[in-house]
């Protein structure tokens, strides 16, 4: 699928992986929950992320995670496969494999090493096999902790983002930034909000789409913000979005395990997170069924 094609605004969500009680990739649960995302306003997928317990994966269950998700929603809905890796070979290598499969965009996070990044990125966008969202993701685990360190300048991501290759860049939560970065990236690609308490401020900036968990909860309620803002209406837009603070706050300060448990109590198969993650306490499952009552979320559209 043509991100091109796609009716704005785009919402993506980084997809949660479910596993047998054995700790192996549960690929019925997969293509289960992927089929009953087709029928909301959910845009697409993001597999291989964070809140897809990448780190706990190996790159063979990504390709088959990937593989699942293709044979379900290939055309219906926009496949995108994460990539954290340093090496431009690397880069280069599992670009090709998740293209090989079928999968539409490539979402790459910048490298931790600053001094790498211009020789990195000017070979790796110039040689890839596919569209590339660029994710500024510095502290990958840092749900609640602030980072404290920029990826790359706001020139420089400008400059990466200017590569025909890059559709479009998903911000930080450094909206101070991301102001700046927003300067230096043209009009024509997509620039996106990293997180759902964030919709009404970026919008300000001139997102235009989101990557963000609670898209994956509430992705009809979310688009309606983002659609509200960039049409001009701030005030319902902000409005909204404040209904969806306790909700988003809940759910994600408590890494994938809140994601599954929040999705287990709407109808989808979240199941535990895998050893070593722990599964939450009851104090933080009722934290969670109380914000998605008061944010009136009960199941997905």
């Amino acid at each position: 699928m043509n991100i091109q094609n796609i009716e704005p605004p785009i919402l993506v969500a980084p997809s949660p992986t479910p596993f047998t009680r054995e700790g192996k990739v549960n690929f019925n649960a997969i293509e289960n929950n992927a089929e009953k995302w087709l029928s909301t306003d959910l845009s697409g997928f993001v597999l291989g992320t964070e809140n897809g317990e990448e780190q706990l994966l190996s790159f063979q269950e990504k390709k088959d995670i990937c593989k699942s998700v293709v044979s379900v929603a290939k055309e219906k809905k926009l496949i995108i496969a994460g990539i954290d890796n340093p090496s431009v070979k690397g880069t280069l290598e599992d670009a090709d494999a998740y293209i090989n499969l079928g999968v539409d965009v490539l979402r790459i996070r910048i490298p931790r090493r600053r001094d790498t990044i211009d020789e990195y990125f000017n070979e790796v966008l110039e040689k890839i096999s596919g569209p590339v969202l660029i994710i500024h993701q510095m502290a990958p685990g840092g749900f609640v902790n602030s980072m404290t360190t920029e990826g790359a300048d706001p020139d420089q991501i400008g400059r990466f983002c200017s590569y025909d290759s890059v559709v479009g860049y998903i911000a930080s939560h450094l909206v101070r930034f991301e102001m700046m970065t927003r300067k230096f990236i043209s009009k024509d690609k997509q620039f996106w909000v990293p997180n759902a308490m964030l919709m009404a401020a970026q919008i300000l900036e001139g997102a235009n789409g989101a990557c963000f968990m609670l898209g994956n909860i509430a992705p009809k309620i979310c688009r309606e913000i983002m659609k509200l803002g960039i049409e001009g209406n701030y005030s319902k837009s902000k409005k909204l979005n404040d209904s969806l603070v306790d909700a988003d706050w809940n759910i994600l300060s408590r890494g994938a395990p809140g994601l599954k448990y929040a999705m287990d109590l709407i109808g989808f198969e979240g199941g535990n997170p895998r050893s070593p993650l722990n599964t939450l306490d009851e104090n933080a499952k009722n934290e969670i069924k109380i914000a998605l009552k008061n944010s009136g979320i009960s199941k997905v559209e």
